[in-house]
């Protein structure tokens, strides 16, 4: 199977870097105690930050993401994935806990404040694309059973014409999600020019040493760019 980023995400998220991670032979039938650990920890770390630059939206991580999706029109109603996170955990008390897998990467997406996340690979015929939403792509929302209508131009993870993400790092499809069932994994964690391709890198390494020590899972990582575009596994 292969991942691509078409030209264009680029040509509007210029020095746009991505970790990828395809993970498999994967156990998520529970969560383990350190991932449990280590997320309490994060969260609590990750709201006493937020709340040193008064809301979630001003961290110098989210700012950039708010700046680029107002250039598409989309800032204010679509926020980033992780300046939701943020705010959830500004808010203060106990995490919330989906499964093994998602409170993993959750707590990588705050430990770095970018975004993360992941499809089921079990679930994705492919291919596998980021990249501008055209006509005869739809759109499953969680919760619901009825396709949306979606406008062509929109950035977006998709599978063939299956819409995984809208709006980038916005919200994701019923379609491949990660359940307690899962034992192949695509991980994505997008970081922008403003942050840095070391973020980037340091995603990537946390993201594969904790699935291998966690999960015991068999990783193949890849390190995405303009000048490296695609991932083939």
């Amino acid at each position: 199977m292969q991942f691509c980023v078409h030209d264009e995400i680029f040509n509007w998220f210029p020095g746009l870097t991505l970790a990828v991670v395809i993970a498999e032979g994967i156990d998520n039938s529970r969560v383990p105690p350190e991932v449990s650990e280590e997320w309490r920890k994060t969260w609590r770390r990750a709201g006493q930050q937020a709340a040193a630059y008064g809301n979630a939206q001003s961290h110098p991580h989210v700012r950039p993401w708010r700046e680029r999706l107002r250039a598409l029109g989309v800032a204010s109603k679509f926020p980033s994935s992780i300046e939701a996170l943020l705010r959830r955990a500004l808010k203060g008390g106990e995490p919330f806990s989906i499964n093994g897998l998602v409170d993993f990467y959750n707590t990588i997406s705050l430990r770095h404040v970018v975004p993360v996340g992941g499809f089921d690979l079990e679930q994705v015929g492919g291919p596998l694309e980021l990249r501008l939403t055209r006509e005869g792509d739809h759109f499953i929302a969680l919760g619901e059973e009825e396709p949306q209508q979606v406008q062509a131009g929109e950035v977006a993870y998709t599978d063939g014409n299956t819409i995984l993400t809208r709006h980038f790092v916005w919200r994701q499809a019923r379609q491949a999600l990660i359940l307690p069932q899962t034992r192949r994994v695509f991980l994505v964690s997008e970081s922008l020019g403003e942050v840095g391709p070391q973020v980037a890198q340091a995603v990537l390494e946390d993201l594969v040493s904790g699935l291998q020590r966690c999960f015991a899972a068999q990783v193949r990582p890849f390190l995405l760019s303009a000048s490296n575009p695609q991932a083939t596994w």
